[in-house]
């Protein structure tokens, strides 16, 4: 009886929605993008981010470290959103993750930094008034070394202030931070996607869900794009 309990609770909690409680920016403000970012696990589906950064390009600045870092103000289950983002051009930067401990691993907090390519490859354009469905972003560290690139180490600085130098060691794209308890690992470079998954059923399946989360608020009149 308690297991059934345990799962009925779980179920519950899982299925439990936050609702936005920032209004639509009016009239040409009004704008959001909606997608999903994590790791893969080997059970249960993807360690989700908690916290997610992204730039709006700009031609007339030379490097991306100029520009103002964002960062996600909403989320709701496995989808984080930006709401009242400025029509333009964006790209992702960087994630934040919480990973929980176990019996051979303590708690951590895991920050992410992309390399330029990634940072190519995630380039995606808002238009005004619309939620806007990217799909889903699957990350990975994949070692692209520090200071071949002093802009984007300049960048993970922002998002992490021990990024370049962390208890004397250069750290990875993915470093632990000692807020919890985590270690830094021993090893320099980056994070990428892993895989950027923007098929139609994907994109229908976070369609149906977004929805929902914004059923009963003013986002909810705003057409979505996909």
């Amino acid at each position: 009886m308690r297991i059934f309990i345990t799962l009925a609770l779980a179920v519950t909690l899982f299925n439990c929605r936050s609702k936005p409680e920032i209004l639509p920016n009016y009239p040409n403000k009004s704008s959001a993008i909606v997608f999903e970012m994590g790791i893969p696990k080997l059970l249960f589906g993807d360690q989700s981010a908690q916290r997610v950064w992204l730039v709006k390009l700009d031609k007339t600045k030379k490097k991306i470290s100029e520009l103002q870092l964002m960062e996600s103000n909403f989320a709701s289950q496995t989808r984080l959103y930006y709401l009242n983002i400025e029509p333009g051009e964006y790209a992702f930067v960087g994630a934040h993750i919480h990973q929980k401990g176990n019996q051979n691993q303590p708690e951590a907090n895991f920050y992410h930094v992309f390399d330029r390519a990634n940072l190519e490859k995630s380039k995606f354009t808002v238009k005004p008034n619309q939620v806007l469905v990217l799909g889903k972003y699957r990350i990975a560290y994949n070692g692209t070394p520090l200071e071949q690139d002093p802009d984007m180490d300049n960048v993970g600085e922002s998002i992490v202030g021990s990024f370049k130098t962390s208890l004397g060691i250069k750290v990875a794209g993915a470093i632990a931070s000692a807020l919890l308890g985590g270690g830094v690992p021993d090893t320099s470079g980056y994070s990428g996607f892993q895989e950027i998954v923007q098929t139609p059923e994907l994109k229908a399946e976070i369609e149906k869900e977004t929805k929902l989360d914004l059923e009963g608020t003013e986002w909810f009149t705003i057409p979505i794009a996909k």
